[in-house]
């Protein structure tokens, strides 16, 4: 009988790995601890609140959730926000997981270094197709927007490999950048010995610059004739792809699923998603919606503008409760489960963007093996009086093993709630 592929869906649902069993393994192995992961993900039209915030217990955007077994693995998280002006949301949607502090790193790029030195990549980014306005979640140390990867094929060929010829490429592009590395740092540092003390700070930054491009080459080189993991035969991404906005529920589908792939085969630990700023109608299944995703989330209180931006909102989420059921559903090396060594952040800088506030954002964290109580209201509960969206990225952070008492805009951390 001729073999069918498996819908990706239905894959990753129904995929229950086998149980841990230590005696099948060496006893260093089975007492050697989970690594810990970090996923960011940023939806650029925000989320509405009165849906998104489990303290209601009829929020549309969590039922999900609820359905994917995930009640006990989630916080959604009211009060906080970055404290800064409330202008226009969409200029500054990308200071999500940096603060507004200028030229500042994003928290999944403070992370990466450490959490991802082991696997071929130290980190991912990721967008749900096209990216408008050019702002992209994920900034490096010295504040520079990561470019995303928008093609779902381009990242299953990083996950799984291109073939011999594009080895083969890939070793000439190394080679290639070895030897333009090496011809401008002999000009730099002819160019330090006649240049004055503050032109020479400028130089020490572009060294800095430079050596941690050559780690990165290094890294690749190393990476390079090692193997790549075999895809699972039952997924399989679509015959043609198409990465217009109006099919960013469809790329976002499958950046989630090839997401949960690459844990699962520990490929990354540390991704960024950004669900991108939707300039057209989207296709919601199979029906093209009557109109732009933008103009839907200026719903100004209208519930036949609510209803279709919750629709779209719970399409992210669907696809969101699958990547962690997922992860829930697969063991880990320590005898857990991958979503419990797995932070989870979900999150938008736009609060309002009917109104283009950015004052109490929307936030989830998820996973991550946190006391989780669904709902935590900062700002106004006596308990937990934080007010800025940073003070929960130090407790991610301590979370995740890193020994940081602040981060970027943070005036404390949430740590009595959450930890």
């Amino acid at each position: 009988m001729k073999a069918h592929p498996i819908h990706r869906r239905r894959f990753l649902q129904g995929a229950v790995a086998l149980p841990f069993l230590p005696s099948l393994m060496g006893a260093a192995q089975a007492k050697k601890a989970a690594p810990r992961r970090l996923v960011c993900v940023s939806a650029q039209l925000g989320w509405y609140k009165p849906d998104f915030f489990a303290s209601d217990p009829n929020a549309r955007l969590i039922k999900p959730l609820d359905r994917a077994g995930l009640g006990d693995s989630f916080t959604t998280i009211s009060g906080l926000d970055h404290k800064g002006p409330t202008g226009n949301g969409h200029a500054l949607v990308y200071t999500l997981f940096t603060g507004q502090v200028p030229r500042s790193i994003s928290l999944d790029q403070v992370v990466a270094p450490r959490l991802g030195a082991d696997t071929r990549y130290e980190s991912l980014q990721l967008s749900a197709g096209e990216l408008r306005n050019n702002a992209p979640v994920s900034h490096n140390a010295s504040g520079i927007p990561l470019p995303p990867i928008i093609r779902p094929s381009y990242l299953f060929a990083k996950l799984f490999g291109s073939g011999e010829a594009d080895k083969q490429r890939q070793q000439y592009i190394l080679d290639s950048g070895r030897s333009i590395l090496d011809d401008v740092a002999a000009d730099a540092k002819s160019l330090g010995k006649r240049v004055d003390q503050e032109d020479r700070d400028k130089l020490d930054e572009y060294f800095t610059s430079v050596r941690q491009v050559e780690d990165r080459l290094a890294r690749r080189r190393d990476w390079l004739d090692k193997p790549f993991p075999k895809p699972d035969s039952r997924f399989s991404l679509p015959p043609e792809e198409n990465v217009a906005e109006t099919m960013l529920l469809q790329n976002e589908d499958l950046m989630w699923d090839l997401m949960a792939l690459a844990i699962k085969n520990d490929s990354c630990r540390v991704f960024s998603l950004t669900i991108p700023l939707g300039g057209a109608a989207l296709m919601l299944g199979d029906q093209l919606m009557s109109a732009s995703y933008h103009q839907f989330s200026h719903h100004g209180n209208r519930k036949d503008r609510i209803d279709p931006l919750v629709a779209i909102e719970t399409a992210h989420m669907t696809g969101a409760a699958r990547f962690m059921k997922a992860l829930k559903e697969t063991a880990d090396i320590d005898g857990s489960n991958l979503l419990d060594n797995t932070t989870v952040l979900i999150g938008s800088a736009m609060a309002d963007a009917s109104k283009h506030r950015r004052v109490d954002y929307p936030l989830m964290v998820a996973g991550g093996g946190y006391r989780h109580k669904r709902h935590l209201s900062c700002g106004t509960d006596e308990m937990h009086k934080n007010e800025m969206a940073c003070d929960l990225y130090v407790t991610v952070l301590q979370k995740l093993g890193f020994e940081r008492e602040s981060f970027s805009s943070s005036k404390s951390d949430l740590n009595a709630a959450l930890l």
